[in-house]
Parts: structure tokens; C-alpha cells; sequence
């Protein structure tokens, strides 16, 4: 190729790439600047307008389409993000949402949480164990600008789909809220109510929902405070677990009774449960409590007290109910390389719609499921790490029905 060739080529590419539609977006930037690398949006709908303005102007490049660059850092979700028909591309000129070279951006639905202090409250010592009193460290999360904590709802097999509770995340991994018995042991159910037991149609005996059942042992015995117990266990059969609230704890017939709506089977002897959401059953490393009408958080840390890299560890209280991101009848939009994370709800949702892709991302502490694609044809998720969630991995469903 000759000198002159190479300078028209490159001239070109200049050109080519000078009007190329990008945008980026950065959590130091702000929604007054126009998009570019230089002045990035703060915000993502921020950016998702600008690829709505496009569209309707017609001006989305025929090809390679639109590309939305994140930078690195945390876009903290309190709501999802939410798209639609208005934001899909095409075939030939995909919408694709992806990380700046080199950087790790997070969608995160959770509060990262820091000035944790000694338990001073006396009322407070006096319920926790002798051990625990002066290595459980507190949070007021008024004091970071946290008062909605939601509350706790009956959730698991048999049960529609909820946001789970508010879950606590310490250097990426997800602690247990306080329980008995500890993790790893269960306690079992050691009867039901005379008169209550009907057949479960292969041999056996289910004592009925509404009644409750019976435990062993008098431990209960030492807390002050069941107004917001709950237990969760495997009721009837093995596959078939649920969180569910006590509504009644009878503490001589050694007796709870849960809270409606009820189950679909029934109590069986011998089944595996614990109780869980008891301040004076976090007594160990890796356990925690939220107090909900204090607003106090208690914490006992696990034993490693700092990163790899030498720095804390990060807290993370999961907080956002919804998915981080939510696509309803949007088609021709790739979502590539991006880490989901610490929401209550699904990391991504897609309704309907045709062709989209998640590729490459990270899903993880999330409370239903990674990713749930309902409806719609095309879709894909490829070369994603997905775990710790509360209802599944990757939940797919659609396609024309035909073969």
C-alpha cells in the first residue's frame, strides 16, 4: 500500500472513530456533560437517554451500533435500571453496555458500610453470651443514612418469587444472621398436635400447617424478644424448604405456630429446621443481627481482619429490592463484562423481546436469581460466573415453541 493510501486510510479510521456514537458514564462524572471519555455522564440513565436520543434521530451508526463504555467504580442502584423498547438496537447496529479497557465497574444494590464500634448499650450486653459482649461490633445505620429496612417475608418452595431479607456481605461473602442451632446443625421437629396428622399419600403422617408443630429442648427459653422470629427448614420433604415467621412460640408445650399463608404439605416428624433472626444466638464468628426498630446492626467479624492486599475488608449490606438491571421488550442489547451485585432481587431480568446477550459478567450475593429471562426469543447468557444467590442461578424460559 502506498503513502498516499495510508494516509487516506487512517484518515478514515480518525473519522470513523470521531463519529462514532459512544458514551461513557463514570461515577466521579455528571449528568451536565455530554457523554464523552473526557466529561463521561454520572448516571446510567443518564447514558441510556443519550442512546434513546439516537434512535429517534435516526443517527445510530449502521455499523458496530452503540456503544455504552462504563467506567470503574460502583454505580450504587437503588431502583433498577430499567429498559425498554426505546433502547434496543438491531441486528446489524447492537446496543452493547460494557467496561472501559482495564476497568471493573459494579451495578451494587447494597450499601458498603464502615465505622463499626463496641456494643455500649448494657441492655444489649446482657442478651449477648459472655463471649460475644466484647467482639461483636455495632452500626447505628441512621448514622450512614440507612432507615428502611423493609421487614422479613415467608419465602422458598411453594411460595410467589419476593425480594429476600437484607443480607450482610464481608469481604464477598455472605455471613449468617444469627440462628440456632449454629450453621451446619439443625434442630428436628419432634412431633405435631394430636389430632392434627393426615396422610401424605405414601404411607406417612404430616401434622397440619395451621397447628404448628413441636420442638425439643428449652433453648428459646433465653430470648428476650420473638416478636420477629423465624425459622427455615425442610418441612415435609427434602426438596421443599421455606422461610416462614412465628406467629405463636409456646414456651411450656414446647410449641411454635407459623404465620400465614401457610405451605403446601405439612409438619413431619423428624424434619430438619432452625430458628433464625435472634440477637442472643450471635455467639460466633460470621453471625450478625439488624435490629429493625433500633436501626443498630451487630456484627461479630469473621476471623480474617484484613484483605490480601492489606486494606479492611469490605461490609456490604444488601439493600435495592428490584434487579440491578431490567429489560422489557428490548431487543439487539449485549451486556458484557459488568459484575452485579448485593441486591435483594434478581441481578438482571429480561422480559420478552428478541436477541440479547449477557456475556462475560460477574452475578453474585444476589437474593432470587443471577439472571431470569422470561419470554422472548434469541436471548443468551454466555461465560458468566454466577453464585451465591438466594433462588438459582441462571432461570431461562421462551423461545416460538416450535422444533
Amino acid at each position: 500500500m502506498g503513502h498516499r493510501a495510508v494516509l487516506v486510510a487512517t484518515l478514515a479510521y480518525g473519522m470513523a472513530m470521531v463519529g462514532r456514537p459512544d458514551f461513557y458514564v463514570a461515577p466521579g462524572g455528571s449528568d451536565g456533560h455530554p457523554g464523552t471519555e473526557a466529561k463521561p455522564f454520572a448516571t446510567l440513565e443518564a447514558a441510556r437517554d443519550a442512546v434513546r436520543g439516537l434512535q429517534r434521530s435516526g443517527t445510530t451508526a449502521p455499523a458496530g451500533g452503540v456503544t455504552v463504555w462504563l467506567r470503574g467504580g460502583d454505580f450504587v442502584r437503588h431502583e433498577a435500571l430499567e429498559l425498554n423498547s426505546a433502547d434496543s438496537g438491531t441486528a446489524e447496529a447492537p446496543v452493547v453496555w460494557r467496561p472501559y479497557p482495564g476497568e471493573r465497574p459494579r451495578l451494587l444494590g447494597g450499601r458498603v458500610l464502615s465505622g463499626f464500634g463496641p456494643v455500649t448499650d448494657p441492655a444489649v450486653r446482657e442478651r449477648l453470651s459472655e463471649s460475644a459482649r466484647e467482639r461483636v461490633r455495632m452500626l447505628d445505620l441512621a448514622s450512614v443514612g440507612l432507615t428502611n429496612f423493609g421487614a422479613m417475608k415467608s419465602r422458598g418452595f411453594g411460595r410467589p418469587l419476593t425480594p429476600a431479607h437484607h443480607e450482610l456481605f464481608y469481604a464477598g461473602r455472605p455471613l449468617t444472621l444469627a440462628r440456632w442451632p449454629d450453621e451446619g446443625t439443625f434442630a428436628t421437629i419432634a412431633g405435631f398436635p394430636a389430632g392434627t396428622a393426615r396422610g401424605d399419600d405414601h404411607g406417612g403422617q404430616l401434622g397440619g400447617l395451621e397447628a404448628g408443630f413441636h420442638y425439643e429442648g428449652d433453648r428459646p427459653r433465653g430470648w428476650r424478644d420473638t416478636r420477629d422470629l423465624w425459622v427455615h427448614g425442610y418441612w415435609a420433604w427434602d426438596w421443599a424448604n421455606s422461610y416462614e415467621q412465628v406467629a405463636t412460640l409456646d414456651l411450656e408445650e414446647r410449641r411454635l405456630i407459623t404465620a400465614p399463608p401457610h405451605g403446601l404439605y405439612g409438619f413431619r416428624k423428624g424434619q430438619r429446621f432452625y430458628f433464625l433472626n435472634v440477637l442472643e444466638e450471635l455467639d460466633r464468628p460470621g453471625e450478625w443481627f439488624l435490629d429493625r426498630p433500633t436501626g443498630r446492626l451487630y456484627l461479630w467479624p469473621p476471623e480474617e481482619a484484613m484483605g490480601s492486599d492489606g486494606s479492611p475488608p469490605e461490609v456490604l449490606l444488601s439493600v435495592c429490592e428490584a434487579p440491578l438491571l431490567r429489560m422489557v421488550d428490548v431487543s439487539h442489547v449485549t451486556v458484557q463484562g459488568l459484575v452485579f451485585e448485593a441486591t435483594r432481587g434478581s441481578g438482571i431480568e429480561i422480559r420478552g423481546g428478541a436477541s440479547n446477550r449477557v456475556a462475560g459478567c460477574v452475578i453474585r450475593n444476589v437474593g432470587n436469581y443471577g439472571i431470569r429471562i422470561q419470554g422472548g426469543v434469541g436471548h443468551g447468557v454466555r461465560s458468566c460466573d454466577v453464585w451465591d444467590t438466594g433462588d438459582g442461578g441462571v432461570d431461562l424460559s421462551g423461545g416460538t415453541g416450535r422444533r
